[in-house]
């Protein structure tokens, strides 16, 4: 279980000079406490099963077994796990084994910050105020510097389709799957609505309705329950959502 006062993680890498860059990151954030380090996954198994972090932080390509065969070996309640590797053709496995995150090296110290808040934000609903605001501060610094240069890699049928959010105009909820909208076309994706808007960035996108996410640079022009966005297509307002997105664009009002 994940304390709610610090996350204990594990840096398993068996490049020194990647380890010791992720060590510093750690070191960098309160919520964070380093409790072991490896350079092999065989070392990193006994190390999980001793200490029970919360977090891994782990490489893919190591000597011995990989990054993939060690998550094969833990218990259905591993730790949280962060993939951190060189070669981007491993994300869809990622994916697969329903990582936290997956990293690209050299990783950024904000990419870093906005990965490890994610298994943070699953501790805030048992910590005590102090450490809430913390992770509210680190979290609201990640969204507005990370917004100008991640992307997203989501899974479109058996392909992994790299995603520039600020070109999405919004997002529509079916039952089973989720339709991105884009100017001229559409792209559908499985995934669920409230896991991806876990991921987007909440000062470019707004949940407007149940089943409807719109983004802000998108709206052209709102009349009554309904926006119109850039691309001609409507999006009604929920009732229950409707303060809430005028509170949200009002800022901008003139």
């Amino acid at each position: 279980m994940i304390s709610p006062q610090r996350l204990r993680c594990i840096v398993v890498d068996d490049e020194l000079v990647a380890r010791e860059l992720i060590e510093k990151y750690v070191a960098r954030i309160p919520f964070l406490e380093l409790i072991g380090v490896s350079d092999t996954a065989i070392d990193a198994l006994f190390q999980i099963r001793q200490l029970q972090p919360d977090l891994v932080l782990l490489d893919i390509e190591m000597p011995g077994i990989t990054g993939f065969e060690l998550l094969k070996l833990l218990p259905s309640n591993r730790p949280a796990i962060i993939m951190i590797t060189a070669d981007p053709s491993y994300a869809l496995e990622g994916y697969e084994q329903e990582v936290t995150d997956y990293l690209m090296k050299p990783v950024s110290f904000e990419r870093f910050l906005r990965a490890v808040n994610k298994v943070a934000v699953v501790s805030t609903d048992t910590a005590g105020a102090a450490n809430e605001a913390v992770l509210e501060k680190i979290k609201s610094a990640s969204e507005v510097k990370s917004d100008q240069h991640n992307f997203l890699l989501l899974k479109e049928n058996k392909k992994l389709i790299k995603v520039d959010p600020h070109e999405i105009h919004f997002i529509e909820g079916m039952k089973d799957y989720l339709k991105l909208h884009w100017s001229d076309r559409i792209s559908v994706i499985n995934m669920t609505m409230s896991k991806l808007e876990e991921v987007l960035s909440k000062t470019l996108f707004l949940r407007v309705n149940r089943s409807y996410i719109v983004n802000k640079d998108a709206i052209l022009e709102i009349e009554g329950n309904e926006i119109t966005t850039r691309n001609g297509k409507k999006v009604p307002i929920g009732v229950t959502y409707r303060s809430n997105v005028l509170a949200s664009l009002h800022k901008n009002r003139v």
